[in-house]
């Protein structure tokens, strides 16, 4: 009974070791895609805000983002921002989701602040990774001078 006991209990102990080395892989592969992540973000959003048009978007866009139903009407909104003027930077992270049965899915989601002619916004941007590439999957900008009418 002793030698069983002991034997489970290296058993626990290796398990325990394994367990908390691929907690701390796992870690340190977050912290890695957090800082690609966000110089991705903070790389391509003062491009799209700069030239607030669905075409500069689509260019980082994912194929998901791009089959949504886009309405033209919601770009003709944005011009009550007026003229961009500054990027003020991002804050997010990331996530790795995924189950034995399906493939791992890496996504962001990140809240910029930047400040418009018409004053500041925060533009809310998920993004999915496509192999090595981060893409768009989600766009939205509040604003004062986006609401009422």
């Amino acid at each position: 009974m002793k030698k069983r006991l002991m034997n489970s209990g290296g058993i626990f102990a290796v398990l325990t070791v394994v367990g908390v080395i691929g907690f701390w892989l796992l870690l340190g592969k977050g912290t890695t895609l957090d800082k690609e992540s966000k110089a991705y973000i903070d790389k391509v959003t003062p491009i799209i805000l700069a030239n607030l048009n669905k075409e500069t978007l689509f260019k980082y866009a994912s194929e998901e983002l791009k089959d949504a139903p886009f309405q033209d009407t919601m770009f003709a909104l944005f011009a009550k921002l007026g003229q961009f003027r500054e990027y003020k930077g991002s804050n997010g992270q990331t996530d790795i989701s995924g189950t034995t049965t399906e493939e791992k899915q890496i996504t962001g989601l990140y809240h910029a602040q930047a400040e418009f002619e018409s004053g500041p916004a925060t533009i809310k941007l998920s993004i999915i990774k496509k192999g090595d590439n981060w893409k768009i999957i989600g766009f939205q900008i509040s604003s004062a001078a986006l609401a009422g009418g």
